[in-house]
This record gives C-alpha cells, structure tokens and sequence, in this order.
C-alpha cells in the first residue's frame, strides 16, 4: 500500500492549485532565509537519522553517506554543490524535471508510456541496477527528513551540511497527471507534486543490486592476546542481473563489524583499518580480531552488509499507479571466530639452511626458540611450544666454513674467492701453473687429491685455506716409444741443482732423423730434453728411470754434435752410469752433452740406452772323409779302453 502524501489536497480547479503552487513559493522562500538561523539546531534526535544511522564515506571519490536502515548510498552535497571540511560549497543548481531526468541521464529506470511525460520514447535506463547516481524516488527522500525535527531543512544536517529549504524534485512521475511529478520540500518534509517545468534542486542516491550472500569461514586458532586476519574475501553481485534485458549491474551500501576482541576490517588491503565503511561489489575485505587472553575460549564478530533494492515506476496498461516505489534493505552476514589453543612448537625457515654464523632469525615458525648451540657439524635450537603447546624437538642448520684459496707467482687458483663449506663436504680449485712450472699445494685445510689439473681437498670440519704455490720443472713422466714396454713410462728427474725442464718429450730413433752406427739398437727409443734456468757452465745432473732393469753392457748412446765433431753424429757418451734400471747423465752447459755447445743456460740432450751386437767367428766344416777317420779313430780307442777293463 503506498505511503500517505503528506500535503494539502488539491482538486483540478486552476484557482485551488494556483493557491497550493504559491504555497509552495512562500514555503520555500521562507524556508531559505530562516535556515542559516536555524542550522546550529540538533536536527535529527531519534529515529532512522540519528548520526549514528549513517556510514561517512566516498563514493567514487564523491563525499557520500551509507543510510544504513535502508542500505542506500546518499551524496551529502546537492548537485552543484562541493564537500569540503565537513560543509557543502558552491550553489546548487536547479532544473526542470525534464532536463534532470532525460537530458542529464538521472532518471532512476525507463517506464511504460514515459512519453506522457516528456520522456523520449527510445529513453531507456536502469540505475536501480546498474548502481549509477540517480534521482531518489520521493519515498526515498522522504525516508532521510523522518522524524527530523521541525527546524529547517528537516534532514540530519550534519550528515547533508547547508541543505537548501526548497524543494527536491524526485524521479516519481505524478500518476496520471502528466504535467506534473513528485517533489520534496525538506523545509517541512511534505512532498507534493508541481508542475515539470519549474526549477528545483535534486539529491542523488545509489544503491544496485543485492551483494551475493556472504560465508562464514572456519575459526581460527591464534595465541592468547593476539590479533588473529583471517584471509580475504571479496564482496560481489549476482552474475545474473535482476532484469536479463540488461548488462550485471553493481552493488553499493555498507559494512559493519561487531562483537567481541575489538574486531575491524580493511579494504583493499590498505588503509585504515576500521568499523565502519561505505562499500561496493568488487571491494576486497580482510577481517582481524583479538584472541582472549584464556585458553580454550574464543572470541566471535559478526560481519553484516546492507545494501538496498529500489523496484522502480510503474506504469500498467491502464497507466495507473507511477509513483509508487519502494525499497527493500537486503542483508547478509559473516561471523568470525578465533579459538584460544595451545601452541606446538614449529622449526622455523632457519632449519636445514647452511649457514657460517649462528642464524638469529626465522627460527620458529611457532612458539619461542631457545638458545642456538653449535657443534663442528650443525647449529641447533628447539622451539619451544607456547600454553602448554608440545616444544618441536631440535631444529638444525647445517655449519659452514670459510676455505680461503691463494696462489703463489708462476701460476692460478680458482675460484680465487672465499668459498663457503658445508662441514664434511670438500672443496675443488683448478690450479694452473705457467709453463715449465709444476703446482704444489700447501695450507691448513685437510690433506686432498689431484685429478688433472683439479684439486679438492679432504673434508673441510673448520675455516682454513688453500695454497697453490708454483716451482721450475725438475721432473715429468714420459710414455715409451718403443721396446717391450711401448706405453709404459719413463720417469726423468733433474736434481742437485738450479736446472728445471723446459720440454722433454720421447721419441723413436727414426724420428730423429739419422741412421745409427752399425749394431747399435735404441730398444726404449730416445729421450730429446731441454734444460733452462741453469748458471752459465754449470752442470746438470738428470736421472731416467725405466719400467725394469737394463742389460749388461747397455751403454748410452747421444746424438748431435762435440767439439771434436761438430756435425750432428751419433756417438757414445761417456757422462751416462748406468745402475739396475736407473741411468745418471752429467751434462754440462756448453760442454759434455749439451748438443748446442754453447754457454748459455740451456743444455739439450737427446739420446737413450742402446745395446750393441758383438761378431761371433763361423765354426769351419770338416770334409766327408775326415769326418770318417775322425770316426774310426774314437772307435778304436774307446775298444782299447774296454779291454783293459777286462784284463783287469
């Protein structure tokens, strides 16, 4: 049944309605000057519009108000007016009905037979579902001036500051009276009709379609006196729009929160967090609330979003009743619970990550960490549970340690950085030595192993380092060319001095280039060596040792030139003591077995143990009949032989 009109009541008699229009004139005029006086006044004691009825807000960045028995979201400004620091500025405009409605798109919904009316047949909208601002329906903008006091403008003025006293047209059409539609005049609060042509103000509302209804999640568990969140949630509207002839619309109304543990939400996860706020569908809610300080009880808050659905005008086909809309306040709600229980201990992030100091942080993800005691392997700690909560047992970081590396001239480490060991585990370091250089190792860490060029320590239990120091080549290992131990090596070694080994490679004879006297043989082939870094003159002392002792008589054989021949030869050299498997050459810079003959540092020396074949004279063969004399006389004195035996 549609709400009584509160105004004087008219007939169609032009004098009877001139009468009421300059009423209306002489109310709102009074209504305007006696208003500033008026303002200080309480406006709204009791009822739906007492202060605390309304959430304070944006609206899309529109200072706007949430009237929470209805659901509805209100601009506390007219429209022409600006809200700043807690007042409306500016003047608000007025326009005839028309120009509000179709011109400025502000018609709350399209209705039946709206050209009566001077609304455009192809007009169509609908703001009750889109959730646009909208021209409010006079029994919207009644609702907001009751029970107001008497004091004009009769709406809470601190919620719709320096409201003018004239009248609001409204987005109801008068029924069947075409020229007219539905004003409220907040002076007294009455609403009336008036012709569409006059000029008057208008208050814009919003609201949409309901919000989808909300779900309560499961309670949390949190420690005694702690703020519990509880995860996100986001407000949205129904995929199907109330009207199918229409694209989803939006939702507007507000949200508040209430009940035990101070609780408050956030919106879009920044901002206040608050108890209160105007929202809309698509906003992102997160809600915390305070945990007891007692274990095994809880604390419970209730979520509750209001939002309100207008069914607009109209029209049937006999055109009567426009005018009579109403709205609904839709609301659902959520509660959220936190459980005060007992806290297990938990090892934390910290746990299993190798680290060189003692970690300080992440090391509970639950209850409260103990002392961090270290051994040679790990770091350990325990969590200890929290309320009578079980403690989580030893949590642990393997330890690390610091293996600094360095090199020495004539050669590279890497990495060259300090490395860092998990204790047990052992490092690697390619080492590099420049030429005719060898690398050797020395430091603090534990003893380790060479592969290639590659060394890696033995299991690193403390901080050390890594030396790799370089020194002249005095020994190499060189494969046989040839012999009944092709392949296997040969060990050559310079000692006893400053000489080292420049290049040193084995060879066959042939390779050499140059026949070998007659019944000399190279049965392991030959060694070519180089000799630097020596004093000028000196002499070097080198040692090749072969896989198995060497034949008597096995002489050492070099090739190139001497000073009594300086043509390259072969000739037997006579520096060379050969022992068992070993031979021993005394070469001397410029001199005995340095093929360059000059004195200068360097001693070449190729050569290698060679066996010589001795002539043995032919046995001479006896003539047929010199073999049978030969013969007959045997025979005759082995029978002389026989017989004396017998005379004996």
């Amino acid at each position: 049944m549609p709400a009584p009109e509160y105004r004087t009541l008219t007939t169609q008699s032009p004098l009877f309605s001139h009468r009421i229009l300059s009423l209306a004139r002489w109310l709102t005029l009074l209504g305007t000057c006696t208003a500033p006086l008026l303002a200080q006044a309480e406006s709204c004691p009791s009822g739906d519009n007492t202060d605390d009825q309304y959430i304070l807000g944006e609206a899309d960045g529109v200072a706007s108000a949430m009237h929470w028995p209805t659901g509805l979201v209100w601009k506390r400004c007219s429209e022409g007016q600006t809200f700043e620091n807690g007042q409306c500025t500016g003047t608000a405009q007025t326009k005839d009905w028309n120009t509000w409605a179709e011109t400025d798109r502000l018609l709350p919904k399209s209705f039946n037979n709206q050209t009566k009316w001077g609304i455009g047949a192809d007009f169509r909208q609908n703001l009750l579902e889109s959730g646009g601002w909208r021209m409010a329906y006079k029994n919207e903008l009644r609702k907001i001036t009751e029970p107001c006091d008497t004091i004009a403008p009769k709406v809470n003025r601190i919620v719709f500051p320096d409201t003018p006293s004239s009248a609001i047209w409204s987005g109801s059409p008068r029924y069947n009276e075409y020229d007219f539609a539905f004003f409220v005049n907040p002076y007294h609060g009455y609403f009336s009709y008036y012709d569409r042509s006059y000029n008057y103000h208008v208050r814009l509302v919003r609201g949409g379609e309901p919000f989808d209804p909300l779900t309560t999640p499961p309670a949390q568990d949190a420690a005694p006196g702690s703020t519990a969140s509880f995860p996100a949630f986001t407000l949205s509207t129904p995929t199907s729009p109330i009207s199918t002839s229409l694209p989803d619309g939006q939702s507007w109304g507000g949200a508040r929160i209430s009940g035990d543990g101070n609780p408050e939400f956030q919106l879009n996860g920044t901002g206040d967090w608050v108890q209160q706020a105007i929202v809309k569908s698509g906003d992102q809610i997160t809600v915390r609330l305070t945990a007891p300080v007692t274990v095994g009880a809880n604390h419970t808050a209730t979520f509750t979003l209001r939002s309100g659905r207008t069914t607009g005008t109209t029209d049937t086909s006999n055109e009567a009743y426009p005018g009579s809309e109403a709205t609904a306040m839709q609301e659902t709600s959520a509660s959220f619970t936190v459980n005060v229980v007992p806290i297990a201990g938990v090892c934390g992030t910290a746990g299993g990550v190798a680290t060189l100091a003692a970690p300080s942080a992440n090391l509970c993800s639950a209850g409260t960490a103990s002392a961090v005691d270290g051994s040679a392997t790990a770091f350990t700690w325990t969590c200890l549970g929290q309320y009578g909560g079980a403690d989580s047992g030893q949590c642990s970081a393997p330890r690390q340690y610091e293996v600094t590396p360095s090199a020495g001239a004539n050669g590279t480490i890497a990495p060259a950085s300090v490395q860092l060991v998990t204790a047990g585990q052992t490092a690697s370091f390619a080492v590099t030595p420049e030429a005719n250089y060898s690398p050797a190792i020395s430091g603090t860490c534990p003893a380790g192993s060479w592969s290639g060029s590659s060394y890696t320590t033995g299991s690193i239990m403390a901080s050390c380092t890594v030396t790799a120091n370089f020194a002249a080549r005095t020994a190499i290992a060189l494969p046989l060319p040839a012999g009944p131990h092709s392949g296997e090596t040969l060990d050559l070694t310079v000692t006893g001095s400053e000489w080292h080994i420049d290049a040193a490679q084995s060879l066959t004879a042939a390779t050499l280039g140059a026949t070998l006297p007659p019944k000399v043989t190279l049965p392991h082939g030959a060694v070519s060596l180089r000799l630097t870094n020596g004093t000028p003159g000196s002499n070097a002392t080198v040692v090749l040792t072969y896989p198995e002792d060497l034949p008597a008589g096995t002489r050492y054989y070099k090739y190139g030139p001497t000073a009594d021949n300086p043509t390259d030869h072969w000739y037997r050299y006579a520096g060379a003591v050969i022992s068992g498997n070993t031979i021993t050459l005394t070469l001397t810079d410029g001199g005995a077995g340095d093929s360059d003959l000059s004195v200068n540092g360097i001693i070449a020396d190729p050569g290698g143990p060679a066996w010589i074949t001795q002539d043995v004279a032919p046995i001479p063969t006896l003539p047929q009949w010199a073999m049978m004399l030969l013969a007959g006389i045997m025979g005759m004195l082995a029978l002389s032989k026989v017989q004396r035996v017998r005379s004996t």
